[in-house]
């Protein structure tokens, strides 16, 4: 992973990628993603309706594009270190408000401010260790940081499923709440915070990837807004599907638990096979297999097809973001992380509609599948897309 040791301790580099890792367990794993599992839950205590659910899952996107756009425009690097402290700040509060109150107003602002937790875990995190491992000449590579969100899922099914089913909704959110205060520490402290020189350092590209330009841009981002709402729509609505389908509720908690640890494993995998195969190729083949994993949540058959799109779908995904923002920073050096907060709010356009469209398609219809069939179509249109932008400009 590394090719000047003397320059930095090995120890240093675990320390590096733990806080990152930490920073996505708090601002993603717990800030955003303990909704999935507990949505089901409020869902059957009668205190959130479908419709209901799907503006809160949408508003958790609108919060992390509002954080897009800050970072997409914001160029003064100690203000970036200071909107990051801000989300991680964010990810315990709003947390504990969804404990503390059950109205359904201030259960919208949390999960905005949730958003845009996932916004300071999810790209200055992962911005500031690019900008720190090729500061120490190190091989770029945000794979290990993205363990983080996979271990996130897997820690937010964990805790849905050991809890009672019957234990009052406010309580379980209570219990993530408590798990975020642990975690935010280690995020605070672990995380790299690249002064100017570090940056200025780090802005000449490798000459590995050509500059991005505005057609590969457009297509690429294209491409991405769609997988982006697939993503949106697999994540948010997981259990809910699964447990419609399979008829158990624990059992498709479960299957988010496997999802998480196909999330994590798949950043690493991803990672590996691009040093082999190529960033670009491996990157085309995981957006396919997301594809595909989207049709087996349509149409699964037994218990078999649920678990095995649950897997392919957390392996796949994960690498699509990782991917997908590592060859952005690498084609956008000047500055990184404004060029993945840009790629960023494409994605996040599906990410909004994605959830929105799903909640009010399911009320309308009683069932998964028109919003589902909608997007697998989207989804290969945005494999094409991909596939487009990197033969026309690699």
């Amino acid at each position: 992973m590394t090719d000047v040791l003397h320059s930095v301790s090995q120890n240093q580099i675990i320390k590096t990628y733990a806080g990152g890792i930490a920073t996505q367990l708090l601002t993603v794993g717990i800030a955003r993603f303990a909704y999935t599992p507990l949505l089901t839950v409020m869902q059957d205590q009668g205190v959130l309706s479908i419709q209901a659910s799907g503006v809160l899952g949408a508003l958790i996107y609108v919060g992390y594009i509002i954080g897009a756009v800050i970072l997409s425009v914001l160029r003064n690097g100690s203000i970036r270190v200071l909107l990051f402290r801000a989300g991680l700040i964010l990810a315990v509060v709003s947390t504990f408000a969804m404990a503390l109150t059950d109205n359904v107003y201030l259960w919208g602002l949390s999960r905005l401010a949730g958003g845009f937790a996932g916004a300071a875990g999810m790209l200055l995190a992962a911005e500031f260790i690019l900008i720190w491992l090729r500061q120490h000449k190190l091989r770029p590579d945000l794979g290990p940081h993205y363990v983080g969100l996979g271990l996130g899922i897997f820690l937010s099914g964990l805790v849905a499923l050991l809890l009672n089913t019957d234990m009052p909704w406010a309580n379980q959110w209570m219990v993530f709440a408590i798990l975020s205060a642990i975690l935010f520490p280690f995020a605070w402290s672990l995380t790299p915070r690249p002064d100017g020189e570090a940056r200025r350092a780090t802005s000449q590209g490798s000459g590995e990837y050509a500059p991005a330009t505005k057609t590969w841009f457009w297509l690429f981002g294209a491409g991405y807004f769609a997988a982006g709402w697939g993503y949106a729509v697999g994540a948010t609505f997981s259990v809910d599907i699964h447990a419609e389908r399979i008829g158990s509720n624990n059992a498709a908690v479960l299957i988010w638990i496997i999802l998480g640890l196909a999330t994590a494993i798949g950043a690493l995998l991803g990672s590996l096979a691009a040093r082999k195969w190529g960033l670009q190729t491996v990157l085309l083949i995981c957006i396919a297999g997301q594809t595909v994993s989207l049709v087996g949540y349509a149409f699964p058959a037994g218990v078999i097809v649920p678990f095995g799109s649950a897997i392919l779908f957390g392996g796949c995904f994960m690498a699509v973001v990782s991917l997908s923002l590592m060859l952005t920073g690498l084609k956008m050096p000047q500055n990184p992380g404004a060029g993945m907060a840009r790629m960023t709010l494409l994605y996040g356009g599906g990410q909004i509609l994605g959830p929105a469209s799903t909640g009010w398609m399911v009320a309308a219809t009683g069932s998964y599948l028109a919003p589902l069939t909608l997007t697998v179509g989207l989804m290969i249109a945005g494999t094409l897309l991909i596939w487009c932008a990197n033969k026309i400009e690699g």
